[in-house]
């Protein structure tokens, strides 16, 4: 079973348009299909494992930051529709009509990215110098994929909690599920264990072992959009809890009502069909052709996680594209690999 994927992935590798990759596909029950392939850093040549770690980046958001959101919502400890100005007052002067729904689907109208590590703008800076964005774009009329949404949301959750987010996830989401091998600021004896990402010009060497995002690396390796690190079991672990309604084992992690709320779209009637944090199926982009009825998300670095409702699975794909440089096409690799497990389980 899977052959025509091996088959594929292997030919991706030999073909060096990405130096390795580990792909899952993972039942509410059990793990399916796994297999590795390549190299987690080519020019050491050290293999990719099953349990190599890969720098998540934008898997982040629905992994660390949505997750902690919907615990809170569960917790009646915030309301979607709260006004972000309601905990950041400072928003109010020109941000005041901004939710939190706003943020987790992308409707806030900011602009994708603010380069605060060229700014030299601390990350307790961040939230008050984004209250203060006027150059932007009606709130709730499109969505923009934008990290400044996420920052905000990582933010709030550390405002709600009294804790850092890595403390929280860690404590209330990872070590509740068992994933050993989930953290922001990966220890420095994992290195050997963790996939390399980009050649950085300042280094002389390719980033490795900490975060690829320039924003989260300035902001010390945490933050809402980017900084989180795992491998294959644990996000295997994270997705079964999303396909058994929130439960691992015998404790419950988020509630059924966020879980179906989440892969629900927001946007139908505007440019992209997103729900809460998730990209949901509208076009073929990431999903492929047949995977459709489906949720979920895509890393920079070369790692996803998407869910089909209709198969009741979820395939999970990390590879470390970035080491080779940012011209492979990730999309089209994610696409065919969906397709082809589509039609290994119809």
């Amino acid at each position: 079973m899977f052959q025509k994927v091996s088959e594929f992935l292997k030919k991706e590798v030999q073909e060096e348009h990405i130096p390795g990759v580990v792909i899952g596909v993972t039942t509410a029950e059990t793990t399916i299909y796994q297999q590795a392939f390549g190299y987690a850093h080519y020019s050491k040549k050290i293999p990719m494992t099953k349990e190599t770690v890969f720098d998540l980046a934008s898997l982040t958001k629905v992994i660390a930051t949505l997750p902690s959101i919907l615990q809170l919502l569960d917790k009646g400890e915030l309301d979607l529709d709260d006004s972000f100005a309601y905990y950041f007052p400072q928003f109010e002067k020109y941000h005041g009509e901004l939710t939190i729904k706003h943020l987790l689907t992308h409707t806030s109208g900011f602009q994708p990215e603010i380069k605060f590590y060229q700014k030299d703008i601390s990350k307790n800076k961040t939230v008050s110098f984004i209250s203060k964005v006027k150059d932007k774009k009606k709130t709730g009329k499109q969505v923009i994929y934008s990290d400044l949404n996420f920052m905000l949301l990582g933010s709030l959750v550390e405002k709600v909690t009294g804790m850092s987010l890595a403390e929280y996830t860690t404590k209330f989401i990872y070590e509740p599920l068992g994933m050993k091998k989930t953290y922001f600021n990966p220890p420095k004896d994992e290195l050997n264990h963790i996939a390399a990402t980009e050649f950085i010009e300042s280094l002389n060497d390719f980033q490795w072992g900490k975060v690829h995002d320039e924003n989260a690396h300035y902001f010390g390796g945490i933050s809402g959009h980017a900084g989180l690190f795992s491998n294959l079991e644990d996000l295997s672990l994270f997705a079964r809890m999303i396909l058994n309604d929130g439960v691992h084992k015998e404790s419950r992690i988020l509630s059924s009502q966020s879980i179906a709320l989440s892969s629900e779209s927001f946007t139908k009637n505007l440019n992209l069909n997103r729900g809460l944090g998730w990209q949901l199926y509208d076009t073929p982009s990431f999903s492929g052709q047949f995977l459709q009825n489906s949720f979920g998300h895509t890393g920079f670095t070369g790692t996803s996680i998407w869910f089909s409702k209709e198969r009741h699975y979820a395939v999970i794909l990390l590879t470390n594209r970035v080491h080779f440089g940012r011209k492979t096409d990730i999309s089209r690799l994610r696409r065919i690999v969906h397709n082809l497990i589509a039609l290994e389980t119809t």
